[in-house]
């Protein structure tokens, strides 16, 4: 009992955004040698600094004392709220984080208002397709990217209905 950590989740504001890139692009190295690689790998600090700012996202960081070990990224859409670049370096894993930070994008949801939670996995990770089937996600679209640059890839888009669990 004695050797546990205390995990905490922020909300952060725009001032975090350096913050919020280093967690999500440690995160997504390991997708660097995909073809093609993770648009993650390209996104600024003015970016994500400027999206946060303006409220066209938002972005939560998970501590575990008082170390980032992960981020999650949101947009609020018309009926539901999507999670993007899901953030958890492999050194952090496998203690929680990332169910944690999604726990907390559906707790979001139901703050919201609104009915749904989505996220989009690529086609060549199945691993995580099985890890959001096991938090109570179905797939529910599947698409092909065309890039005239890079291969096409599969997307495979999965969400959760958690208003109406949520207040039973």
């Amino acid at each position: 009992m004695g050797g546990e950590k205390t995990m905490k989740i922020v909300e952060v504001n725009s001032s975090e955004a350096e913050t919020v890139r280093l967690l999500m692009q440690r995160a997504f190295k390991e997708y660097n040698n995909d073809c093609p690689p993770s648009g993650a790998m390209e996104e600024t600090t003015d970016l994500i600094q400027t999206s946060i700012a303006s409220r066209e996202e938002t972005a939560a960081v998970c501590y575990v004392e008082e170390r980032a070990v992960g981020v999650v990224r949101v947009r609020e859409e018309e009926d539901s709220l999507y999670f993007f670049r899901l953030s958890v370096p492999p050194e952090e894993r496998g203690h929680g984080v990332g169910t944690a930070l999604i726990r907390w994008a559906e707790k979001k949801t139901v703050q919201l208002g609104k009915q749904t939670v989505y996220c989009k996995v690529r086609g060549s990770t199945p691993q995580n397709v099985k890890r959001y089937e096991r938090l109570g996600y179905h797939i529910f679209d599947t698409y092909t990217v065309d890039k005239p640059e890079w291969p096409a890839f599969k997307v495979i888009s999965m969400k959760k209905t958690v208003l109406v669990e949520q207040q039973r």
